[in-house]
């Protein structure tokens, strides 16, 4: 293989054997055209004049290909860097992990950027860090609202600003907003306040710190106007940096909000419509009656293509991304694992519920609001025909020896079921009405008291902004999975991340042939194209 460039054309070619099996996936997935003019029966020469899509082949490169890529290949290595030779500003005591400075390194190379490090890399330590190093007067942070205390922590344990610096919490919107505050941190929901949000985007801000960035995937949603519309928080500040382990959630196209807020040239400022084309398109597929040629249904076909060059372009421009197993050498394996129930009665009777649906779980893509809804009923009747097969293997496990078990759910109505049957063992919850003060009374209790074996918790209100559980637990069992991998992969992150000494084991309980079985198929296929956009190396 060989990577090549002509100036008299501007195009890159990358020479491969013929029979190489790549070169199928190259020419449609990668986006490079096959020369029929320049290819042998030998060799395929494919073609692009992208530097992006050619840059993943930069190994190799010819020398003056390498010129040619000069401008990209730099940042792209330093959107992975381990180390950094950079003296932080912390606090007498503290200090970063090197792969952390080196963060710190990338995101002060530029006006804005994204800390995308995989959950549990600690992104909260590096953005504070950024604001001594810029020797910043005023920050804002915006995050969601159960972590506004855990953010004002934090930001009294690492900041180095002189003084009596003042920070302040927004907890409710008749707090207002303190004029004189040097650290502002205020929830998405609260932005949604218009008068919250004038008085802070009136003050301004040194740097804006967006916490849990991927809350900002839908231009249309209010809380993504309210950070980034002409009248929003970030118009005006000196820097944005946003912090998300998850930068896709769920697919390629939601990478385009902040592509477009942190860099617009990273995406060679195309609408929301052409980079949705170019990377993750959806084709509608009509189904017609043979005889009359009438409409009878409808079915939408996603597809990704071109991950690698959106990778390029993130890492290149605005995104320092890093990998647990890459950084962390001293953290244990992970192993997943689907254990099924048993088809008693009421398993059969949610099977036949969802049979009776007919529809396919890995497309809903145009379903109706009445459809959602039948799903969502069929969904929490799953959840609740398998509480009786969770509560057992929960059982079987700490009787077993087990002395910690973190247990994730979904419907409230599971988790009140799970609570019920599973008390007899010690247990704390938290769910989408724990108070931030609850949460974290609730892991200090689940940490500190040996009598306390179970943590039960909804997925989306555990999987942002707890930590600690990972000092007592190593296994997680999901009562119930979230059909976006991101949720799973947050959920995993709190007992995957720094301060874990043992073997991780994640398991799902799911009922044989059921929509959670088919669904986590379509997770791990989900977490493939997010990988390719996200973390691949060739």
């Amino acid at each position: 293989m060989k990577l090549d460039f002509y100036p008299d054309t501007g195009f890159f070619t990358l020479a491969i054997h013929r029979a190489d099996p790549r070169v199928k996936t190259i020419v449609e997935e990668e986006g490079l055209d096959f020369s029929s003019t320049r290819s042998t029966p030998a060799t395929a020469c494919l073609c692009t004049k992208d530097p992006y899509a050619a840059s993943v082949y930069a190994e190799h490169a010819t020398p003056r290909a390498l010129v040619q890529l000069s401008g990209i290949l730099p940042a792209i290595e330093a959107s992975w860097a381990k180390t950094s030779k950079r003296k932080c500003r912390v606090p007498n005591g503290l200090d970063l992990w090197p792969f952390q400075k080196a963060g710190v390194d990338y995101v002060l190379q530029r006006n804005h950027a994204l800390i995308g490090d995989e959950p549990g890399l600690g992104k909260t330590p590096m953005a504070i860090v950024v604001a001594n190093e810029m020797r910043a007067k005023r920050v804002l942070v915006v995050c969601p609202a159960s972590i506004r205390l855990q953010w004002a922590k934090q930001i009294r344990a690492w900041s180095t600003m002189e003084g009596r610096y003042i920070v302040y919490p927004i907890l409710k919107s008749s707090d207002g907003v303190h004029p004189r505050a040097e650290w502002t941190v205020v929830s998405y929901d609260l932005l949604r306040n218009p008068g919250v949000a004038a008085q802070l985007a009136k003050l301004g801000a040194d740097l804006v710190v967006l916490d849990e960035a991927h809350y900002l995937k839908t231009t249309a949603a209010g809380r993504t106007r309210a950070v980034f519309g002409a009248t929003g928080l970030t118009g005006a500040a000196g820097c944005v940096l946003a912090l998300t382990g998850t930068p896709l959630p769920g697919r390629p196209r939601e990478a385009y909000t902040l592509a477009r807020a942190l860099d617009f040239s990273s995406i060679d400022f195309l609408s929301e419509e052409q980079f949705q084309e170019r990377y993750n398109p959806i084709r509608v597929i009509e189904r017609r009656d043979p005889e009359s040629g009438r409409v009878i249904g409808r079915a939408s076909e996603e597809k990704t293509g071109r991950l690698p060059e959106l990778q390029a372009r993130l890492r290149s421009h605005f995104m320092v991304r890093r990998l647990k197993r890459d950084v962390l050498d001293q953290l244990p394996e992970i192993r997943y694992e689907i254990v099924h129930t048993d088809e008693d009665a009421g398993i059969k009777r949610a099977l036949e519920a969802e049979r009776l649906l007919d529809i396919d779980p890995e497309n809903l893509r145009g379903a109706s609001a009445e459809e959602l809804g039948h799903i969502s009923t069929v969904r929490k009747m799953m959840g609740l025909a398998k509480v009786p097969h969770v509560a057992k293997y929960v059982d079987m496990l700490l009787e077993g020896g087990e002395e910690k078990l973190v247990v994730f759910g979904w419907h409230i109505e599971v988790l009140n079921f799970l609570e019920q049957v599973l008390q007899r063992h010690g247990l704390v919850r938290v769910d989408g009405s724990t108070s931030a003060y609850r949460r974290q009374t609730a892991v200090d209790r689940f940490v500190g008291d040996p009598a306390v074996k179970v943590f039960l918790g909804n997925l989306q209100s555990v999987g942002v902004g707890v930590d600690g559980l990972q000092k007592v637990c190593s296994r997680g069992i999901f009562a119930e999975c979230s059909w976006t991998p991101a949720d799973n992969a947050q959920g995993v992150g709190r007992l995957e991340r720094i301060g874990q000494n043992n073997a991780i084991f994640i398991e799902f309980i799911v009922a044989p042939g059921s929509f959670d079985e088919r669904v986590l198929g379509t997770a791990i296929r989900k977490l493939r194209n997010i990988h390719s956009a996200l973390d691949h190396r060739p």
